[in-house]
């Protein structure tokens, strides 16, 4: 009787394993019929010269890769190295970059700007759609592509820096909590919360923002073609709506996806001589078991039952975005 239970068991989790790559191929195919019209992302689309789709959502900040039940598509670290595959892959001609992004931090959003430029440089075209913000480092992003399309509602533009500092000495003094500070020089600890800042703390600070507020301002002048005088006239960390940046020449065109899309592929037909639309590869990122479980209609069980901090304090706030320069649209 036992042995026909365990017999019975490992039928059951053959025929799971058996099913996984058969959906898998089932929904590849599905969608084959679409890419052919340029709108889908068959399997057979991965074999011809097309256009990939790749997004970039939320802050821009290095994180780890989400787990098995989580979803990491759009996500920084996921958009960079889609970036890198597309700029691998010769079959790949041009890319739409989708961006709905309040900005983040400065060397992230740096190493993505880079991708887009050596994109460029093995001759695929770039296009960014600019979703419901593209604002801060998702403009610093924005500014390496070949063409921009923003929505005419799109928030976008807040160039500038911002670094957020909180000091706690009066509360500290309040309740008699006296840090002790062993350090190797007079800066080692700058912008502690627990010491009044002095007055050349300040001084060295504003001086980092305003480096890192110039490699911005120069960023811009270069992809957009416009002086730094005018750059920076604009650039004062206010943001505009995606109307008001065509009038100052931080967008190109004011349309929708589909109109970022039907702008790249007319590209393309310019640059590669094709007389029909290239196929699209538009493939969510989402974890596994994460798509299993929307297919059946539910969604990733939540790790923990507790409410995180995190839910109520200010993302730049959070230790891993404090004391440091932040690209970042609050």
């Amino acid at each position: 009787m036992r042995i026909n239970q365990r017999w019975f068991v490992w039928i059951i989790l053959t025929l799971c394993v058996l099913a996984i790559p058969v959906a898998v191929l089932t929904q590849g195919l599905a969608s084959a019929p679409a890419a052919k019209d340029g709108n889908g992302s068959g399997l057979m689309t991965k074999f011809k010269d097309r256009i990939q789709v790749v997004k970039l959502s939320g802050m821009i900040i290095d994180k780890a890769d989400s787990g098995l039940l989580s979803s990491s598509a759009g996500s920084a670290t996921e958009t960079l190295k889609d970036l890198r595959k597309a700029i691998k892959n010769d079959k790949v001609k041009g890319v739409l970059l989708r961006v709905n992004s309040p900005g983040g931090t400065v060397p992230t959003s740096q190493e993505i700007y880079e991708a887009v430029k050596e994109l460029k440089k093995k001759n695929k075209i770039v296009v960014v759609s600019m979703g419901d913000m593209a604002a801060s480092g998702g403009y610093y992003v924005s500014c390496a592509a070949d063409k921009i399309v923003a929505n005419p509602g799109t928030l976008t533009g807040s160039i500038g820096v911002i670094m957020n500092l909180m000091n706690f000495k009066a509360l500290a003094d309040k309740v008699g909590i006296e840090p002790e500070v062993i350090k190797s020089g007079l800066f080692k600890d700058i912008a502690s919360p627990y010491h009044k800042m002095t007055k050349e703390e300040r001084q060295i600070l504003t001086d980092l923002i305003m480096d890192s507020y110039d490699q911005f301002t120069q960023v811009v002048a270069e992809g957009r073609a416009l002086p730094i005088e005018e750059v920076k006239r604009i650039a004062d960390g206010r943001i505009y709506s995606g109307r008001q940046a065509k009038a100052i020449k931080l967008v190109d065109e004011l349309g929708t996806y589909s109109d970022a899309l039907a702008l790249l592929q007319k590209l393309c037909k310019e640059r590669f001589k094709n007389s029909a639309d290239l196929p699209v590869e538009d493939v969510s990122n989402d974890s596994f078991l994460s798509t299993l479980l929307e297919s059946a209609g539910a969604e990733a069980p939540p790790l923990s039952g507790k409410m995180e901090l995190s839910s109520y304090v200010p993302v730049e706030l959070s230790p891993a975005l404090t004391r440091q320069p932040l690209w970042l649209y609050r």
